[in-house]
């Protein structure tokens, strides 16, 4: 009685083995098709990022420019391009192109008492901008946040005299984004007129 419902150690260890050593033999292979899948992909990762070339941050938008006359009741925005002008000017207005804060600075002297507005946002109240001496002289700066397709502008009103009777001496308009853009349109996206200045 002692050896009856024993098996002997030998037969035991052949008959459980052989199919828990299939099982592990197929999961093996299973987890080694997986890593290499994996391998394969991160191959095809690294070598897309190798070949796309990388993102180009657009340049600062920054213009600087004299302010001369004024014009349909406008200060106007002599413009001049070069490899330092990155942004656009239309109709006396600066065209926003990239998202960001922006720091807009105006200087100018008059001969005449004025009131300006700044403008950047269609349909926004404008800013009052404060005058010195006498409402003859303009020393401003202010940080807007702006974004693609507004427009900073200046209009002028001088009681008793008309716009294009102004007269401007040492007039000069600052527009530099401060913050790298999110956004920014494509280049070339406004192809409008652009302020033509006579020589």
């Amino acid at each position: 009685m002692e050896g009856e419902g024993v098996q002997p150690l030998d037969e035991n260890l052949e008959n459980g083995s052989r199919p828990r050593f299939k099982w592990k033999k197929t999961l093996r292979l299973v987890v080694s098709g997986i890593k290499g899948a994996g391998m394969l992909l991160c191959l095809i990762y690294v070598c897309l990022q190798l070949s796309s070339s990388p993102a180009k941050d657009p340049p600062i938008q920054r213009l600087r420019a004299p302010v001369t006359r004024c014009e349909n009741e406008r200060l106007f925005i002599r413009f001049n391009k070069n490899e330092y002008q990155t942004m656009e000017v239309q109709n006396n207005s600066v065209v926003i192109s990239c998202d960001g804060l922006y720091l807009i600075y105006l200087k100018a002297s008059f001969f005449q008492k004025v009131m300006i507005d700044l403008h950047f946002r269609k349909d926004k109240t404008p800013i009052s901008i404060p005058m010195l001496n006498n409402s003859q002289t303009v020393v401003f700066t202010v940080v807007a946040s702006l974004a693609y397709k507004d427009k900073v502008y200046l209009t002028v009103n001088a009681p008793g005299t008309l716009c294009e009777n102004l007269q401007i001496n040492d007039g000069e308009l600052i527009v530099v984004q401060l913050t790298p853009s999110r956004y920014c349109a494509p280049e070339g996206s406004y192809h409008s007129t652009v302020n033509q200045v006579p020589l």
